[in-house]
């Protein structure tokens, strides 16, 4: 996916490799089919926890759709266990995606608390 694109277009291209019609992805976050089109036509901003029900709906990790790439690598080293009885694999999951939505919300202005 590249990353230069719009927002907007890798939405649309990343809901389109997947196969979800624009009126399903409108209903995954409470919109008509019609007012999710405009945030494909870059007429209407998407919220950011839209785009984590929408990356849920198509089945891939927001970092898909944002084009963030650099999460992987900040993980690598983040991801640690306490020696708990919760795999690797799955904390390292949970931790991509505190990664992916931390990054997009800081370059669209939100900041941590």
């Amino acid at each position: 996916m590249n990353a230069t694109l719009p927002l907007n277009e890798r939405l649309r291209a990343v809901r389109e490799r997947v196969h979800v019609s624009q009126k399903a992805a409108g209903s995954a976050i409470g919109l008509s089919q019609p007012t999710y089109s405009r945030i494909e036509d870059g007429e209407r901003p998407i919220k950011a926890d839209d785009l984590v029900l929408l990356a849920e709906a198509f089945g891939v990790r927001v970092s898909a759709i944002t084009g963030l790439a650099e999460v992987g690598d900040r993980t690598r080293y983040a991801a640690r266990t306490d020696g708990s009885e919760a795999d690797m694999t799955t904390l390292r999951y949970h931790l991509y995606a505190y990664f992916e939505l931390d990054g997009f919300l800081a370059r669209q202005g939100f900041s941590a608390p």
